[in-house]
């Protein structure tokens, strides 16, 4: 994935995050006739091998291999830290040398349910919204996202049908760039 005989210049490991699954129409209103999107939360532990990183970015490459550029529609990224705060994940030197390990969270909005699974969703967890009723804007927390997997694996099976990745883009000392695509293991 990269070039020269350098080692990865950082490991990534994606972990089962516990953050709020969400039903939302998102900013651009995605909601259709027969479907809603999911926003699902996945988590990355990003741990730097090398002190020569200068620069690291993230991006999100969904369905058909296409990058998606509309941060904040598509996706955010969140701090675990801090997961009240969204932002255009991208770490300078000094911050990846404040600490070895980050941990972060990606929200993916892409992902599709039909609106009868959302309803069926909604019974499952009592909870009393309709679909329907969403405006732009709004929102139906669900349950922790490692609990959404176990009660939903049918819908998690067909997640894992489309090829979703996380690009990590760093930069190093010297000009060199390394690309690290992480597939997401729904």
């Amino acid at each position: 994935m990269f070039s020269c005989n350098i080692h990865e210049p950082i490991s990534v490991k994606e972990n089962v995050s516990n953050q709020i699954v969400l039903i939302e129409p998102g900013i651009k209103n995605h909601i259709t006739k027969d479907s809603i999107p999911i926003t699902i939360p996945v988590e990355f532990n990003i741990q730097q091998n090398t002190s020569n990183i200068i620069h690291l970015d993230l991006y999100f490459v969904s369905i058909n291999g296409k990058r998606l550029l509309k941060y904040g529609i598509d996706y955010e990224t969140y701090d675990k830290q801090n997961p009240t705060k969204p932002h255009y994940f991208s770490l300078d030197k000094e911050e990846l040398e404040s600490q070895r390990n980050n941990s972060i969270i990606v929200a993916i909005k892409t992902q599709m349910i039909s609106i009868k699974d959302a309803d069926l969703i909604l019974k499952k967890y009592n909870i009393d919204a309709k679909i329907g009723n969403l405006e732009l804007g709004d929102f139906i927390k669900l349950v922790g996202y490692d609990r959404f997997r176990k009660d939903n694996p049918d819908l998690i099976e067909d997640f894992r049908k489309v090829n979703d990745s996380v690009v990590f883009s760093v930069s190093l000392k010297g000009g060199e760039r390394a690309h690290i695509s992480q597939k997401i293991n729904w």
